[in-house]
């Protein structure tokens, strides 16, 4: 069982199962970083190609290359049902794609070599996806109330209380798909007797059920890995010291910022591009935050 992420060929160990595209999905939309030089240049634009004209030229100059041009590892929710559902939409795109994804029993799935751009945040200055990897974790976000959901129309909400417990009702075919057979998908936290968190991003009200205990205990270990293959992504997360909170909003720095942050955090609608939300309201910022403190104090950093 593979448990490693690679970039330009070069692997590291993140202790949590990772599925290659060589025995899973495909990025179906990778294009060239104008800022990295060890490829053909024309993978940088439109259409897509076969994945087999996709060469890394001289790996480890490349490696070294991607070390300086990647600064940010951005989080989103994919408003799917699960990283099989999220690639069913990346692959009817012409353009979307995510290096990763994150399914709800804790799965990731790497799409390709670090080294590739993915069209992810294209961020309210348009560079986003140059400095960045993206990981898509499965989560309906407001989908899964049944007042909101735009794409996934239900009569109820997705998620039921079942002796005590929420549970989402996921659709068989999509079930079966799972790497862990007959996992439960349980939120890791609840908010109150409706179970949902609720908090303004951007504007937006954004209501939505937290992310599963697997989920996050895998994105700890990844998000700790892509440090160590790519130590400009450094293991923090936006926090304001004078409020001592985390800030949902787009950041005043978010081109600068170098580290773990949200889709929201860089793209608040400037420039014709979208008007983003994610990770969401019920995002665990403060369990990031202490977890990363912990493991820098561990390693006297």
């Amino acid at each position: 069982m593979n448990q490693n992420i690679i970039a330009c060929g070069q692997k590291v160990y993140v202790g949590t199962r990772v599925v290659l595209w060589d025995e899973g999905f495909v990025c179906p939309n990778k294009r060239g970083r104008s800022t990295c030089s060890h490829h053909d240049t024309k993978l940088n634009d439109a259409p897509s190609r076969k994945n087999s004209a996709y060469k890394i030229l001289k790996p480890q100059l490349a490696y070294e290359e991607l070390i300086q041009c990647v600064h940010q590892f951005v989080l989103h929710y994919d408003a799917c049902y699960s990283s099989l559902h999220c690639h069913q939409l990346m692959t009817e795109s012409s353009f979307k794609g995510s290096h990763f994804y994150l399914d709800l029993d804790g799965t990731i799935y790497q799409t390709c070599d670090l080294y590739w751009k993915t069209n992810t945040a294209p961020a309210d200055d348009r560079q986003g996806n140059e400095r960045a990897v993206h990981v898509e974790m499965a989560n309906l976000a407001s989908e899964a109330l049944a007042r909101e959901s735009e794409w996934l129309p239900s009569n109820q909400d997705k998620y039921q209380k079942k002796k005590g417990q929420w549970i989402l009702d996921l659709p068989k075919d999509y079930r079966k798909e799972l790497q862990v057979t007959g996992f439960k998908i349980t939120p890791s936290r609840t908010h109150g007797e409706r179970g949902y968190f609720s908090k303004k991003i951007n504007g937006r009200v954004v209501r939505m059920w937290d992310f599963t205990e697997e989920q996050y205990q895998a994105l700890i270990k990844l998000s700790i890995g892509i440090n160590r293959l790519l130590p400009r992504v450094k293991l923090q997360v936006p926090f304001d010291k004078k409020s001592g909170k985390h800030p949902l909003d787009r950041l005043k720095n978010y081109s600068n910022f170098s580290g773990i942050l949200g889709h929201a955090h860089v793209q608040q609608g400037e420039n014709g591009v979208e008007c983003k939300y994610d990770p969401g309201s019920a995002f665990n910022w403060p369990r990031l935050r202490k977890v990363f403190a912990l493991h820098g104090k561990r390693k006297g950093t």
